[in-house]
């Protein structure tokens, strides 16, 4: 694998990324923070959400970079756990959130949202674009359930954990159009 991979991957988080900006584009502040329930989500919460946790563990990566070599290596074993945990993105099955991130913040309009993962993902690009290379097989982060994953198997994670949400965002829209109706 070459780091030219890692490029590919944060590209289709990237376009990932655009189309569900797009797709809230049009919705009022009000309609971004509306909430079905004091339980559920807004579709701001769910953009802050995706937002803290490709900062944090981007963050977190940078941190293991400092010291990369001396960084476990992620072999089969690690692979198999990534891709269990991919599979099960890939479901309708819903997931606790971890311990380590906060409830997301309400109250954003779209420029916000907008901006804030514009400046999170500009550094991700250079976390990507500086990757070293010979550093592919180790370890960079480390999921609460999956395990440790390596640079490739982290992107993989994001684009995967973007795309679960993404009916939620879809569901929450259905709901406010609904409501627009009435």
């Amino acid at each position: 694998m070459r780091t030219n991979k890692l490029l590919l991957k944060y590209i289709e988080l990237s376009d990932q990324k655009e189309k569900l900006l797009t797709s809230i584009s049009e919705l009022s502040k009000e309609e971004l923070n509306f909430k079905p329930s004091d339980k559920e989500w807004s579709i701001s919460q769910v953009i802050e959400h995706l937002i803290d946790s490709e900062t944090g563990i981007n963050k977190y990566i940078n941190y293991r970079l400092k010291n990369i070599a001396e960084q476990p290596s992620v072999g089969v074993r690690n692979f198999i756990k990534s891709k269990v945990l991919n599979n099960k993105l890939q479901s309708d099955q819903k997931f606790k959130v971890p311990s380590v991130l906060s409830e997301p913040e309400t109250g954003a309009d779209y420029p916000q949202l907008k901006e804030k993962w514009d400046n999170s993902r500009m550094f991700l690009i250079k976390t990507v674009e500086t990757y070293p290379k010979e550093y592919l097989n180790k370890a960079v982060f480390l999921h609460p359930k999956a395990g440790l994953l390596s640079m490739n198997q982290t992107l993989s994670f994001f684009i995967n954990h973007l795309n679960h949400h993404v009916p939620q965002v879809q569901n929450l829209k259905a709901l406010i159009d609904n409501k627009k109706r009435k």
